[in-house]
């Protein structure tokens, strides 16, 4: 019986304080996660790396590039904003990226106008959505307009698909996000067990209880 208990706390243990790692492709701009700004400083490279709690998290970003062009010369190439929702499980890294990214600056623009988001777990894409989001003029890239067409219509864009899936899950409807991200992954040992555990009976468990113990 300690035996089993040792190993349940371990479990546990495990569980709480395990995190989540979600690394972002380049030319990516988070904008917002989970109804919060996220904050980039104009003089540092894009931020790369998040660590989330285990959960649902509903991510806002866009495509977002510099590129250097003949005689000195630049152009600033964004796309509307992007919203994309998943299940991230705990201990895990994910990927935040943009498929079929483009290399040339003539491909970039045409991509820019309808890029997809994307979040990638081993090489494979548990959860995708395209641009649905008009692009924001011109004006949205000057500091004095700023917070009108471009931080805060991104948090606004992230807090209206939280508002959506909290209404689908309120009136028992599953999103269909969610549903593909449970059908793409797999329960870990841990969540299995405890599964196990708390719907066994108290017959089985005391089965369970004399394995462990052999």
């Amino acid at each position: 019986m300690k035996k089993f208990l040792l190993i349940a706390t371990a479990f546990i243990s495990t569980a709480v304080f395990a995190d989540v790692k979600l690394s972002v492709d380049d030319n990516i701009k988070v904008m917002a996660i989970n109804g919060q700004e996220v904050r980039h400083n104009i003089l540092q490279p894009l931020k790369k790396d998040f660590t989330l709690q285990a959960g649902r998290h509903v991510i806002t970003a866009r495509y977002d590039r510099l590129f250097d062009l003949t005689n000195g010369s630049h152009d600033y190439l964004k796309s509307g904003n992007i919203t994309i929702t998943a299940e991230l499980a705990d201990n895990q890294n994910y990927q935040l990226i943009m498929p079929n990214q483009p290399n040339s600056y003539q491909s970039a623009k045409e991509y820019v106008k309808a890029p997809s988001l994307a979040i990638s777990h081993h090489g494979n894409i548990i959860a995708q959505e395209n641009t649905s989001q008009e692009r924001e003029g011109i004006l949205s890239g000057l500091g004095g307009i700023r917070g009108m067409f471009g931080k805060d219509k991104a948090i606004n864009d992230n807090q209206k698909a939280i508002n959506s899936l909290n209404t689908a899950q309120n009136a028992g409807v599953p999103t269909t996000q969610t549903q593909h991200t449970q059908n793409v992954q797999k329960k870990d040992n841990l969540d299995g067990f405890m599964e196990l555990w708390l719907n066994a009976s108290e017959e089985e468990r005391e089965k369970i209880r004399q394995w462990v113990e052999k």
